[in-house]
């Protein structure tokens, strides 16, 4: 269904009564952001289901718990994620920008931060290179095993140019956790080959997966699963956080971002413009007949500035009307 941007964005800020008023407007607009990317796994579907956004009660404000000159660690204080991690991308610019280089962990938050390229190409708007990765409760399986021991477990970049970032975000998994989440809600089947039930059988059943099942990595490969333990490793232990807690599904979910600064390796100008010559080059490549070269994130670019100009933005209708109606 389609629904005006600024009525859905007013919906999601009155629903969001856990938190500030600017607070709410930050969430909202990532929330906002993602739908209009058609990014709808990242989406509204965060408000929907026991643990929805608007149900979630922080302990107390977000607080940085270790810092140097270069790094910092947040206590997110159960804050919701987006929040937490939207306050650490501007933590990790800042830090960069005076230092060359920045570390920030998050950790001590029980919630999806969603899309890893929103934060990312944030940093990378401020002359930086980004990159993001985030953890979170067991949903997929180590190559050979059935256990759910790591997150999906997604990991972003993106590099400044002289016009739009370069930008890259994916799962390790071969599906997100709320592409399951809206599946079920659907009453769709999910892709055979990619999930198991509790018992380790194959399953295309999105609640048994959900239910102490298990999720492959992408293309089912060591490679992939060697991605996602190092996603694993970075927002987990490194940052004093929580890893490989399938058992109990109620530990945090954690994140790191780094931020470096061009100009402590080269010229930032020569940077940008070497950057969008590597776009150029890639987009003028050969192509097969009828082929088409796509760098990632163009289709995201595309759907948020068609709903930009027309003022709309397309939700899924089973989850907007389990949220708002």
């Amino acid at each position: 269904m389609q629904i005006k941007i600024s009525e859905l964005r007013e919906k999601i800020i009155m629903l969001l009564k856990n938190m500030s008023a600017a607070d709410a407007a930050i969430v909202a607009d990532y929330l906002v952001w993602a739908e209009m990317s058609g990014i709808s796994t990242q989406g509204i579907v965060k408000l929907s289901g026991n643990s929805s956004l608007q149900n979630i009660i922080p302990k107390h404000p977000i607080k940085i718990e270790r810092e140097t000159g270069v790094s910092a660690v947040l206590d997110g204080g159960i804050n919701v994620g987006i929040l937490v991690s939207d306050r650490a991308a501007e933590i990790a610019i800042e830090k960069a920008r005076a230092n060359g280089i920045a570390i920030v962990g998050v950790r001590n938050i029980f919630s999806s931060n969603g899309a890893q390229s929103y934060y990312v190409e944030k940093i990378a708007r401020a002359d930086l290179v980004g990159i993001m990765c985030s953890r979170s409760p067991g949903t997929v399986a180590p190559f050979g095993s059935i256990d759910p021991l790591f997150g999906t477990n997604p990991v972003g970049y993106a590099f400044p140019t002289t016009g739009d970032p370069i930008v890259f975000d994916a799962a390790t998994s071969a599906m997100t956790f709320y592409g399951l989440v809206v599946a079920k809600a659907r009453g769709e089947k999910i892709p055979a080959g990619i999930g198991t039930d509790k018992n380790g059988n194959p399953t295309i059943n999105p609640g048994d997966v959900i239910d102490g099942g298990a999720v492959t990595p992408f293309g089912n490969s060591y490679k992939a699963a060697g991605f996602g333990m190092l996603v694993e490793l970075l927002s987990g232990p490194l940052i004093g956080g929580a890893f490989l807690d399938y058992k109990t599904f109620d530990q945090e979910w954690g994140a790191t971002i780094i931020a470096i600064n061009p100009a402590i390796l080269t010229d930032l100008d020569k940077f940008k413009k070497s950057c969008s010559e590597f776009v150029a080059t890639i987009r003028n490549s050969r192509t097969r007949a009828g082929g088409k070269i796509r760098m990632p994130h163009d289709q995201a670019r595309r759907l948020y500035a068609s709903a930009a100009a027309t003022g709309m933005v397309e939700v899924d209708d089973v989850i907007y009307n389990s949220i708002f109606k």
